[in-house]
């Protein structure tokens, strides 16, 4: 077994990963430290951080198909299976293969000849440094080709599972379980009351966009801006055919939605 270690949140020489990488010297297994774009494949990834740490490492681990490990130090930590105290137990855990892998459903968003990845979510959102006669997002959301409203908001949320717990939860949305082939578009501080969160088939590709009176807007993804948006502009938001494989000691979801957000 090849260990890559992400670990962008504390940097190599932390003394939680110092004592992780003598645990697995001690039990003579192969580790290598990596980051986004590292060229070494690695058959699972351990990543030390919070929540964020891992949206990082997803495209990678993605693309190489390789489990992702996921040890806590950060706040939340809601992805991940183990505490920094646990790190013993984990390496037992991880050696043993005694864990399940949960498969999670990513995005790949789609705008003009550029495509993008995300595990959480695409939100398409005002621009609020934009200097402009308007300040609302005006947008047309539609769902495997069929329009489904107009909306006159700060924006919206096209989330998987895996990201339904975090800002499109905080939008208003629904927690979707990770086994769902559903995906949830939220919109963002609607200035409708008949605008809300609607749930589709994830094999549904959705659209989003820009009306000619609306202001410019930010495309975001996974929290990080990427491009910005004018009038006219499509997103495409649609199923990754990878998907993000996540290493859990249990699958008490519920269990684990009261300890991390309850």
């Amino acid at each position: 077994m090849k260990i890559g270690i992400f670990n962008r949140a504390l940097g190599n020489k932390s003394d939680i990963t110092d004592k992780f990488t003598s645990l697995l010297t001690e039990k003579s297994v192969g580790f290598f430290f990596m980051d986004c774009n590292s060229s070494e494949k690695p058959d699972v990834i351990v990543v030390f951080g919070g929540d964020g740490t891992i949206l990082s490492a997803a495209k990678t681990a993605t693309f190489y198909d390789a489990p992702v490990f996921a040890v806590n130090t950060g706040t939340i930590g809601f992805l991940s299976s183990f505490e920094t105290t646990e790190l013993e137990t984990a390496v037992d855990c991880l050696l043993s293969g005694k864990y399940g892998v949960s498969p999670r459903s990513s995005l790949k968003i789609t705008v003009g000849n550029d495509e993008y990845f995300a595990l959480n979510d695409a939100v398409i959102e005002r621009d609020k440094a934009a200097e402009e006669n308007t300040v609302i997002s005006k947008i047309n959301l539609s769902i495997g080709g069929q329009s489904v409203y107009d909306l006159n908001a700060d924006g919206i949320i096209i989330s998987t599972p895996t990201g339904s717990t975090a800002y499109s939860l905080s939008a208003g949305g629904v927690i979707l379980t990770p086994d769902l082939k559903s995906f949830i578009a939220t919109p963002i501080c609607s200035h409708s009351l008949s605008s809300r969160p609607v749930v589709y088939d994830d094999g549904k590709t959705a659209t989003v966009t820009l009306l000619n009176s609306s202001c410019s807007c930010i495309l975001s993804l996974d929290g990080r801006p990427i491009k910005k948006l004018k009038t006219g502009d499509k997103v495409f938001v649609s199923k990754n055919e990878k998907t993000f494989k996540l290493i859990e000691k249990n699958d008490d979801f519920f269990n684990r939605l009261v300890n991390k957000l309850g």
